[in-house]
């Protein structure tokens, strides 16, 4: 009888510590110092072992409530004001879960390689330019920008977390490891909006584009792709940093996306011809499992950079593709970076041009705050030869064209033998949106390139001082 009493009292016993002590659980995305979007069905997740999950909102002392799956899976969404903070929120299964300090603000997803990935403090011998005046000052944005840095993980399967990573507030001890771009455009956006502003950086130095896809866009975009290709280096295989970096925060509710990436996939031989595909892949793609097929997407021309040949084409070729993709996808954007590279290092010091650009694209075509001028750098729009010269017109040059500084340089011309030689070009036409190209050694010209060269100097840019993008005029092969 006693052993019978003892085995009731211990099972109850067991019954009452699960009831008492079980602790719903969320990813590592949520957290302390968050930021969550404002005026938005934010969405929260996680495991829960009880049979109903409670959360409270301290803006406006709602309260929710959620049953788990059989798998203990569970989801909903939370109304989010206007920006403010700081905010908790108050999750219990059992016992509660506290999250502190929650600002209500912008959320920008920042993904790509090892230009997007750059710290504010830079990598060896390889500063960013204005890093210690942002590192010193960061204290002034404790409140207006928080930062989740994700560490490099790459998955054969999709992953829900990661593990011992949190949100940081912005200060100088935790802004030297900030995403540069990141931080320049969310300090630009933070001042021009005067909202909070939340970055999540998921990026991954020397990845391909196909890393970051899931296997059904990847082989809709190139369909012989090998999936599972071992003998690549694992930042380059496809599904693998998707699976790893991108399906753990996938629907973090967010207002848009930036993307810096293509050097690993400029390639002398032709890998870049399927990047455009690519990029229009991946945007639907993460869209879709964001919900938002209108999301926002912004992307970095890659910069210039000899990358062994300074007179090769692949840099070039590849940001074609992403012009490309930039005209094509519904809600997506590119800012020019012609003028920021340079020859002997990949990582161009100047992220601060960089993380203005791309707010200065964001307050102009999303937040609507900057009407009447060009939104990003001049863009090739048509040509045609006259009497031995190239008369080629320009987009985003409404206000002129200008070289900065001096003369012209950057362009090229080529007859019927193909051979591209440098060209004299001057800035004309009513708007001062022309520009005319000539050269002595091509009487007849056929093709006419700008900036067309892995690296090679180039200075056209519009009134604000954003760089003309490369171009060239005919479809000629390496």
């Amino acid at each position: 009888m006693k052993n019978i009493f003892f085995t009731i009292l211990c099972l109850f016993s067991q019954t009452f510590v699960i009831h008492t002590f079980a602790v719903v659980r969320m990813p590592k995305v949520f957290g302390d110092n968050m930021v969550l979007q404002q005026q938005a069905e934010a969405k929260l997740w996680g495991r829960a072992d009880g049979k109903t999950v409670v959360i409270n909102t301290s803006w406006d002392n709602q309260t929710y409530q959620v049953r788990p799956d059989k798998e203990g899976r569970w989801k909903l969404a939370v109304k989010t004001p206007e920006a403010g903070g700081p905010y908790v929120i108050t999750v219990s299964d059992g016992k509660e879960l506290v999250l502190n300090n929650i600002m209500i603000g912008e959320v920008w997803i920042c993904s790509g390689q090892s230009n997007m990935a750059v710290r504010l403090k830079g990598y060896m011998s390889q500063p960013i330019k204005g890093s210690a005046e942002a590192i010193m000052t960061s204290g002034k944005y404790r409140d207006r920008i928080r930062v989740l840095n994700l560490p490099q993980r790459a998955s054969d399967t999709p992953e829900e977390d990661f593990p011992g990573i949190s949100w940081n507030v912005s200060d100088p001890v935790h802004a030297p490891e900030f995403s540069a771009v990141a931080f320049f455009f969310a300090r630009y956006l933070t001042e021009s909006l005067g909202v909070p502003v939340g970055i999540i950086n998921s990026s991954w130095g020397g990845s391909n584009i196909e890393a970051w896809m899931d296997e059904e866009s990847n082989r809709k975009a190139r369909p012989e792709i090998k999936i599972h290709d071992s003998e690549l280096p694992v930042a380059k295989q496809p599904v693998k940093l998707y699976n790893g970096l991108i399906c753990p925060i996938a629907g973090y509710t967010a207002r848009g996306f930036i993307w810096y990436q293509g050097e690993g996939n400029a390639r002398k031989g032709g890998l870049y011809k399927w990047y455009s595909a690519q990029l229009e892949a991946l945007v639907s793609h993460w869209r879709k499992i964001w919900n938002n097929e209108k999301m926002p997407f912004y992307i970095v021309q890659i910069a210039p950079h000899n990358n062994g040949d300074a007179g090769g084409t692949w840099f070039p070729r590849l940001v074609e593709q992403q012009i490309k993709a930039a005209r094509t996808i519904p809600g997506c954007g590119i800012v020019s970076t012609t003028d920021v590279g340079e020859p002997d290092c990949i990582h161009p010091a100047d992220k601060q041009a960089v993380g203005l650009r791309l707010a200065y694209l964001a307050m102009g075509s999303l937040y609507r705050k900057i009407p009447g001028t060009p939104l990003t750098g001049p863009l090739y729009k048509s040509h045609r030869f006259e009497r031995g010269n190239a008369i080629v017109e320009f987009d985003n040059a409404s206000l002129g064209l200008v070289p900065i500084p001096g003369q012209l340089e950057g362009f090229e011309m080529a007859g019927k033998d193909r051979v591209f030689h440098p060209a004299r070009a001057v800035v004309n036409g009513k708007n001062r949106s022309t520009v005319t190209v000539q050269c002595d050694r091509v009487p007849e010209p056929v093709a006419v390139r700008y900036a067309f060269r892995n690296y090679m100097v180039a200075n056209l840019a519009n009134s604000l001082g954003f760089p003309a993008f490369p171009f060239r005029t005919d479809n000629w092969e390496e």
